[in-house]
């Protein structure tokens, strides 16, 4: 087993309920033929990272990204493809389009940028990919979020018995960090 390299990100990981949906559409992708359906957690990527973020960065960033949710809510809408690992140039993340804002003048130290749209992953595409006969995902609005730091590992396995290459994804979601809850006009963790 051969493996490349490690990446290392910063997600935001819908609630289980949440999830469940994007499982159950990923099913239907994977009906549709796309076999990257069960490739990529259901998790949006937020941010690269140099190294793990520690407890209170990853507090930190889950206010500043609850301070700026559409009335205490966040929505999908439509989909988008992005390359992945982002900046790759064979394989792109497929999934709802998550539009993410942080307060101005936010910053953690180590992170050189947040992306500002993203997709809640659903299917790892390979590069030709035509995504025309996809059926439209859900429709999402949801308000109990986590982040988490999120390590990503391409691997390939040669079988031994036929010298052929297959490819394979692991991943590791770190403790989640959820965001808080808005109470009236105050931020409770």
């Amino acid at each position: 087993m051969e493996t490349e390299k490690t990446k290392l990100f910063l997600v935001l990981v819908p609630h289980r309920d949440t999830r469940l949906v994007l499982k159950n559409y990923s099913k239907a992708l994977l009906k549709k033929g796309f076999t990257g359906a069960y490739c990529f957690p259901w998790v949006a990527p937020i941010a690269p990272l140099s190294r793990p973020l520690n407890p209170q960065e990853l507090k930190n960033i889950a206010q500043g990204i609850r301070k700026s949710a559409i009335n205490g809510k966040f929505n999908t809408e439509g989909v988008k493809t992005i390359p992945f690992p982002l900046g790759g140039n064979n394989e792109f993340l497929y999934g709802p389009r998550l539009d993410l804002s942080l307060p101005p003048g936010f910053s953690i130290d180590d992170i050189s940028h947040f992306y500002t749209t993203t997709v809640i992953g659903a299917c790892l595409l390979q590069d030709g990919k035509n995504t025309d006969s996809l059926p439209c995902p859900p429709k999402l609005a949801f308000s109990a979020a986590a982040v988490a730091n999120m390590v990503w590992q391409p691997v390939s396995i040669t079988a031994q018995d036929t010298k052929s290459e297959a490819f394979g994804y692991k991943w590791k979601i770190g403790k989640l960090f959820w965001l808080p809850k808005k109470i009236n006009a105050c931020f409770i963790l």
